[in-house]
C-alpha cells in the first residue's frame, strides 16, 4: 500500500507539473502613451498603453490606483480614464501591473495633464549639494506623490563618495534626506523586489575596490537598506527588465566590449552575471525594448567607436549575437521610443564627433534604417525623450558639454519622427539629467548637474517669458588672438506689462560684455555690447546667459567666432586707375605670425569675381616662425575698363584659414 500511495503521489505531482501555469513576466511600458499628454478639465478618455509582457489580467494604474483595463494583446492595453482624473493640471505616473504567478509592476511612464504649448520656457534654480556631482536620478522614494532625487557626490578633498537623497516638497524645492557613503553612479530607479517601493541599482565599487553592481532596496520612506554588491565584470551603464519572463526583474550592464546579464533571484537579489561579447569597443550606453515585436525584450548599445549594436532577446535570459550598425561618429548615448507612430520602436543617439542627434527608425523586425540627424549647439553628451510642451508629440532633450560650455537644448517633435531645430537653454545640462514634474503643475521639469558641478540645476517649466533677446545668435569675423573685436549689440526687450529686473549677465570664455541693464520698463529695451576676445586660434563657440525675473530665465544667446595668430597687413589693397593691359606698380601685403609657435603657410592664391586681373608673387616660406613676417607682392593688370575686384587668400595653420583681404582697381 505504501508503494501504491507513493506511486499515486508521484503521478499527481507529475501531472500537475505538466499543467502548471507559467509565470507571468514583469510588464514593460514603451514611450509614448497614447495620448502622450492630455489637457485638464476635459471629458474622460481611453488611454492606450503599448509595451511588452502584458497578459490577460494586466491592469493600468493611474498614480498607483487601478483603472478599468482591456487586454488587447501582449503588447497593447487600453484603460478608461475618467474626467475626475484630469480636473486640474498635474503629471500622472502610469504603470501596468500583472497578476501572479510572477507578474509585478512595470516601469513608470509620465502622462502630463496640461495645456499644450508651441514652445518650452524654462526657469533655472540652483540646489547646492555637499560635493561634486557625478550623476542624478529621480523617483518618488517616500511614496508621498512628489518626485525626489538621488544624487551621486564626490568630495574633491578626500575622494569619498556619497549617495544623497533629496526629498521633493512638491513645489520644486527639496529637503535633505538620508545620505550613504557609497559610490552610486549611472543610477537606475526601479522596484526590483516587487514590494511597491522604489529601489536603486547603480554602478559602484566593492569594499575591496573592484568594479561592481550595487543594489539598495527602498523602505518606502525615503531611506534605503545597506548596499548589496555583485561582482564579476559588471560595469558600467545599467538597465533593468524581465529578460527571462519569470516575473522577476533582471539587470543588464554594458561596458567597452561586453554586456552582462544578472537574472533576478527573488527578493531583490540577483544571480551571478553571465556576460556576452560586443562588436568593437566603447559601448557605454544601452536601452531596452522589444525591437522585433516577439514579446521578448531586446537590447540596444551605443559605442563611442562609431555606431550601435542590437542584441535580440530569446525570452529566456539569453541573447542572439549582437548586430552592429555603423553611424560614423562617436555615439555617446541611446534611448528608444516610437517616434513616428508606426508602432515600431526607434532609436535616438548623440554623436560627439559631429555635434548632432542621430535618429534610426525601427523596421519592427529588429533591424534599423538610418534616419535624420539634427544639429545641437555644442557637443551633445546625452539625450532623453519626453513630451515637453504637452502637444502629444515626443520631443528630444539633450545635454551638451562642448568647448568647456555646459548647456542643453530641446528639439520639439513633429509627431512623424522628425524634429524642429533646437532651442538652446543655459543652466548646465551635462552628463546626466532627470526628467520629472518636480512642482506638480503638469509640466515636465529637468534636474541636472549644474555648471559649477557642486549644485543641481532645476529647470522648471513656466508659461513663457516677457524678456526677448535679439538676435538669437552672434557671429564675429575672424579676430587676432589676444585682441578685442569691435562690439556687436544685443537688445533685451521687455515685452510684458510690468518692469523686469536683470540680476546677472555672464558670458563664456573668449567673449566679454558691457551693459548697464537693471530694471527694464514695459516696452523698453536694454542694450548689451558683446566683444570677441579670443585667447586661442581656431573656431570658438560661446554663449551669454541673462538671468532675470521675466520667466524662462536664463535667456541664452549663442556666439560664434574664429581666432587666428596670422595677421595680413594692410587689410585691403586699392590700385586706383590703371590703363587696360598695363601692369600696375606693385603693392606689398605683410603676413605676420603673432603667436608663440610656428605657422605652416599652405598656399597663396587670388580669386574673386575678377581675380584674373590680379597677380601675386609669394615670398613666404612653408613654415613661418613665431614673431616673424613675410611678404606677398601683388600687381593689377586690368583686362577691361571699369572697377575690377579680387581677393587675396592665404591658407595657413594659424586659425581662421584662409586669411583674406579684398583687392580692387579700375581699368581705364
Amino acid at each position: 500500500m505504501k508503494t501504491l500511495a507513493a506511486f499515486l503521489s508521484a503521478t499527481i505531482f507529475f501531472c500537475a507539473s505538466l499543467f502548471a501555469q507559467p509565470n507571468n513576466p514583469v510588464p514593460f511600458v514603451n514611450h509614448p502613451l497614447i495620448p502622450a499628454s492630455i489637457a485638464p478639465g476635459g471629458p474622460g478618455f481611453t488611454l492606450n498603453v503599448v509595451g511588452t509582457g502584458f497578459v490577460s489580467g494586466s491592469t493600468v494604474h493611474w498614480n498607483g490606483s487601478p483603472r478599468a483595463t482591456t487586454f488587447v494583446s501582449n503588447s497593447h492595453l487600453t484603460a478608461s480614464i475618467s474626467s475626475s482624473d484630469i480636473t486640474t493640471a498635474t503629471t500622472a505616473s502610469i504603470t501596468v501591473s500583472s497578476p501572479a504567478p510572477g507578474g509585478g509592476t512595470s516601469n513608470i511612464v509620465f502622462l502630463p495633464v496640461r495645456e499644450p504649448s508651441t514652445f518650452v520656457s524654462l526657469n533655472a534654480s540652483s540646489l547646492s549639494v555637499q560635493g561634486d556631482l557625478c550623476s542624478v536620478a529621480s523617483g518618488d522614494f517616500n511614496n508621498d506623490g512628489n518626485q525626489d532625487l538621488a544624487a551621486c557626490l564626490i568630495n574633491p578633498q578626500n575622494g569619498q563618495y556619497t549617495l544623497s537623497i533629496l526629498l521633493g516638497n512638491g513645489n520644486g524645492n527639496f529637503t535633505q534626506g538620508a545620505q550613504y557613503s557609497v559610490l552610486a553612479d549611472n543610477t537606475v530607479v526601479a522596484d526590483v523586489n516587487g514590494d511597491g517601493n522604489l529601489d536603486l541599482v547603480f554602478d559602484t565599487t566593492s569594499p575591496n575596490n573592484d568594479q561592481a553592481l550595487g543594489v539598495m532596496l527602498g523602505a518606502g520612506d525615503g531611506t534605503f537598506q545597506p548596499v548589496t554588491y555583485y561582482q564579476g565584470s559588471v560595469c558600467c551603464e545599467t538597465a533593468v527588465g524581465d529578460f527571462n519572463h519569470d516575473g522577476l526583474l533582471d539587470v543588464v550592464t554594458a561596458y567597452s566590449d561586453k554586456f552582462c546579464i544578472l537574472l533576478g533571484a527573488g527578493g531583490g537579489t540577483f544571480q551571478t552575471a553571465h556576460c556576452y561579447g560586443l562588436p568593437l569597443s566603447g559601448f557605454d550606453w544601452l536601452a531596452v525594448g522589444d525591437f522585433n515585436r516577439d514579446g521578448a525584450l531586446d537590447l540596444a548599445f551605443a559605442s563611442e567607436s562609431g555606431g550601435f549594436a542590437i542584441a535580440l532577446g530569446n525570452g529566456d535570459g539569453t541573447f542572439e549575437t549582437p548586430v552592429f550598425y555603423p553611424v560614423g561618429g562617436g555615439v555617446n548615448s541611446i534611448d528608444t521610443a516610437d517616434l513616428n507612430g508606426d508602432g515600431k520602436l526607434d532609436l535616438v543617439m548623440t554623436d560627439l564627433n559631429t555635434g548632432r542627434v542621430v535618429i534610426s527608425y525601427g523596421n519592427g523586425d529588429g533591424t534599423f534604417r538610418a534616419g535624420f540627424t539634427y544639429a545641437t549647439p555644442f557637443e551633445p553628451f546625452s539625450a532623453l525623450i519626453a513630451d515637453m510642451n504637452g502637444d502629444g508629440k515626443l520631443d528630444l532633450i539633450t545635454g551638451d558639454y562642448g568647448y568647456g560650455i555646459a548647456t542643453g537644448s530641446i528639439l520639439l517633435g513633429n509627431g512623424d519622427g522628425t524634429f524642429q531645430p533646437f532651442m538652446d537653454y543655459g543652466g548646465g545640462f551635462t552628463n546626466y539629467f532627470a526628467i520629472a514634474d518636480f512642482n506638480n503643475d503638469g509640466m515636465l521639469d529637468l534636474a541636472m548637474i549644474g555648471s559649477s558641478n557642486n549644485n543641481i540645476t532645476i529647470m522648471s517649466q513656466d508659461n513663457g517669458t516677457t524678456a526677448a533677446l535679439a538676435p538669437k545668435t552672434l557671429t564675429f569675423p575672424t579676430q587676432l588672438v589676444n585682441t578685442v573685436s569691435n562690439p556687436k549689440v544685443v537688445t533685451l526687450t521687455n515685452t510684458g506689462t510690468s518692469a523686469i529686473t536683470v540680476s546677472n549677465i555672464s558670458v563664456s570664455p573668449n567673449f566679454s560684455e558691457l551693459t548697464n541693464c537693471g530694471a527694464i520698463q514695459p516696452g523698453k529695451i536694454c542694450e548689451i555690447g558683446v566683444f570677441f576676445t579670443p585667447t586661442t586660434p581656431g573656431n570658438i563657440l560661446g554663449y551669454m546667459s541673462v538671468t532675470d525675473n521675466a520667466g524662462g530665465s536664463p535667456q541664452v544667446l549663442n556666439f560664434y567666432g574664429t581666432g587666428t595668430i596670422v595677421l595680413l597687413s594692410p587689410s585691403s589693397l586699392n590700385f586706383g586707375n590703371v590703363p587696360v593691359g598695363t601692369l600696375s606698380a606693385p603693392q606689398t601685403v605683410m603676413v605676420s605670425n603673432k603667436g608663440n609657435g610656428s605657422v605652416n603657410i599652405e598656399g597663396v592664391g587670388i580669386g574673386g569675381a575678377n581675380g584674373g586681373n590680379f597677380m601675386q608673387v609669394n615670398a613666404c616660406p612653408q613654415q613661418l616662425p613665431a614673431g616673424t613676417s613675410c611678404n606677398i607682392t601683388v600687381y593689377f593688370r586690368p583686362s577691361a575698363t571699369g572697377v575690377r575686384n579680387g581677393i587675396l587668400g592665404v591658407a595657413d595653420t594659424g586659425g581662421g584659414s584662409p586669411q583674406t583681404i579684398p583687392l580692387t582697381g579700375t581699368g581705364t
